[in-house]
């Protein structure tokens, strides 16, 4: 699980919705600092923060995998439409 680096009290004010948000999203507890003391913690406050972060790690897995494949398809004519392309497709799959 990815770390987040402490922050200063006044950094976690001013970019308090974008830190709350990488906390929510990574699910790792953020420190913030006082006096380079560590002052407070925020952390993830549902217990469905990890069932979220899975499913966003399985999607990316998902989206890298199709666009992986992708690259392997061949490209299509420029000059032919959608619908010419489909029609081949379906002759040549179904005849």
């Amino acid at each position: 699980m990815p770390e987040l680096s402490a922050v200063g009290v006044r950094e976690a004010k001013n970019r308090f919705s974008e830190l709350t948000a990488q906390v929510n999203e990574l699910g790792s507890t953020l420190v913030v600092l006082k006096n380079n003391r560590p002052w407070v913690t925020i952390h993830p406050a549902d217990p469905e923060s990890a069932s979220r972060r899975e499913r966003l790690e399985r999607f990316h897995s998902l989206t890298a995998s199709i666009e992986q494949d992708v690259l392997h398809e061949p490209a299509w004519p420029a000059d032919k439409s959608d619908w010419e392309l489909l029609d081949e497709e379906r002759v040549r799959r179904f005849g």
